[in-house]
């Protein structure tokens, strides 16, 4: 069921103190104040999954196998997936994903072609942020980084800047910076979203919270996937699934 902890959470993070008047705020000339709200798409749920809350959470259900399979429909044994209903292909667009109890999920972006039957971020059409349970990692293209994050992570923030070639992942409630992928979209994206276990809870068309504007933060998590060469990741590393 619906973990109470992903309703004591439904806000979206607290915004810092507005600065004073002679200090002007940056934020909203470099990220656009207008983001896109979606819900999850229930034509592209897997079938063991159970989209609520006006299809805003999504929960693993071992007994929800009445759905038919389509070619839009995630359809892996170890990837229990769910795309957003909008593909975005301009823009700067933030959203929020309330993890409760969740210990294995991805959230990230993927092209329409990305393959629905192996898990997010093992092709080169998707980007994740992937929980296994005491692991965080970043993954694309089948390469996995580990990413230091909390074991409290509970709300984790989505920033796309499309227009500026970034994808990037924060700790909504502790404003902290997790990782950055820059690459050059070369189609539209659409949210993605998987779980193994438990429920997550999606926020989105969310205001750009302040604490993203900050760009000297990012440069230790900046990983340039453009040139397979210039890549940290490291191929052979046991994975997820």
């Amino acid at each position: 069921s619906f973990s109470p902890l992903l309703s004591s959470l439904s806000q979206p993070a607290s915004q810092p103190a507005s600065q004073p008047a002679n200090q002007p705020d940056h934020s909203q000339e470099q990220f656009p104040r207008k983001c896109q709200p979606f819900k999850l798409d229930p034509k592209t749920a897997h079938k063991k999954l159970r989209l609520s809350n006006d299809c805003l959470t999504m929960e693993k259900d071992e007994s929800s196998l009445k759905k038919s399979h389509t070619p839009e429909r995630f359809s892996s044994t170890g990837s229990y997936g769910a795309a957003g209903n909008v593909f975005i292909d301009s823009g700067c667009h933030y959203w929020e994903v309330l993890l409760g109890a969740s210990t294995w999920y991805a959230v990230g972006v993927a092209y329409k072609s990305a393959p629905k039957n192996e898990w997010s971020g093992k092709n080169s059409s998707s980007w994740v942020f992937s929980r296994c349970n005491n692991n965080f990692m970043v993954r694309h293209n089948g390469k996995e980084m580990l990413v230091e994050a909390s074991h409290q992570l509970r709300r984790l923030g989505v920033l796309l800047d499309y227009d500026n070639n970034s994808l990037s992942f924060y700790d909504a409630m502790n404003s902290q910076h997790l990782h950055t992928f820059e690459v050059s979209f070369l189609l539209p994206v659409a949210p993605t979203f998987m779980i193994w276990n438990k429920s997550v809870m999606i926020l989105s068309g969310l205001p750009v919270p302040d604490f993203v504007d900050c760009p000297e933060e990012h440069q230790e998590g900046m990983t340039t996937l453009c040139r397979q060469q210039d890549s940290p990741y490291v191929s052979g590393m046991k994975g997820c699934h």
